[in-house]
């Protein structure tokens, strides 16, 4: 990282667990901090790798991976853990998880009725930022969501206080664009959205983007999109901003 430029993703990696590819592939973009999401993840085959112990190269990245869904919560008889996961080369100082909602039911039915969460970490910079991370709602049809709207809304009670501190970005994978009324309460909290202009799922090619992030403040940032090379079924949506410090 530069003293100037601080590079950050947000990509949904679909269940890959191929997790030295995927750090291969953001160390080849210089990212600094990726938010990921769709993380799957078996303690018994996957800590070693992420924890630098087993076989596998994860290019210099610490993992601060949290759970949304349990094994017993996904089904299938797997011992695997799906949630998000906060990748980086900077050291976080501090990091924190809350659940969103909806409400456990047992089992994840849909992808609507599954449990969501939010990350939030502070890496180490010379001058306070937060970095969020989250996965919202989705809907077969792409139609609003009352779930979403929940869950946004929660977010931005949650972030608003933190954001009066230092910059706030929320990196996701949100699961409607940037526009959506789903999103008004959140656009309320961090009124700064930046997103690319092209569709970030690569499975509906009419949708626009879904993967973007949104700032307590105004950032001067460069919105990049680059092809995921196999590896999921989003492509990597990359901020480069410059002016919110160096490393401590």
């Amino acid at each position: 990282m530069s003293a100037k430029n601080l590079r950050i993703a947000t990509w949904n990696i679909a269940s890959n667990k191929d997790y030295g590819a995927i750090a291969a592939r953001m160390a080849e973009l210089d990212i600094d901090i990726g938010a990921l999401q769709e993380v799957s993840l078996d303690p018994a085959s996957d800590l070693p790798v992420l924890l630098g112990g087993g076989p596998g190269n994860t290019s210099g990245y610490c993992w601060h991976f949290t759970p949304a869904l349990v094994p017993e919560e996904l089904g299938g008889g797997k011992p695997e853990y799906y949630g998000l996961a906060i990748v980086s080369r900077i050291p976080l100082s501090r990091t924190a998880a809350f659940q969103l909602g909806p409400a456990n039911t047992g089992s994840a039915v849909d992808a609507e009725s599954e449990q969501r969460i939010l990350q939030v970490a502070a890496p180490a910079l010379e001058r306070p930022v937060f970095i969020g991370n989250t996965h919202l709602a989705a809907t077969a049809d792409w139609s609003s969501s009352a779930v979403r709207r929940s869950q946004a809304g929660k977010i931005a009670g949650m972030l608003r206080p933190l954001a009066a501190q230092g910059p706030l970005i929320l990196c996701g994978d949100f699961n409607v664009e940037p526009s959506s009324s789903d999103l008004a309460e959140l656009r309320q909290a961090l009124p700064y959205f930046y997103s690319s202009t092209e569709r970030t799922y690569l499975e509906d090619h009419g949708r626009p983007p879904i993967d973007f992030f949104c700032s307590s403040v105004a950032l001067e940032a460069k919105i990049s999109v680059f092809l995921a090379d196999g590896l999921s079924d989003h492509n990597i949506v990359v901020a480069t901003c410059s002016g919110l410090g160096s490393r401590a």
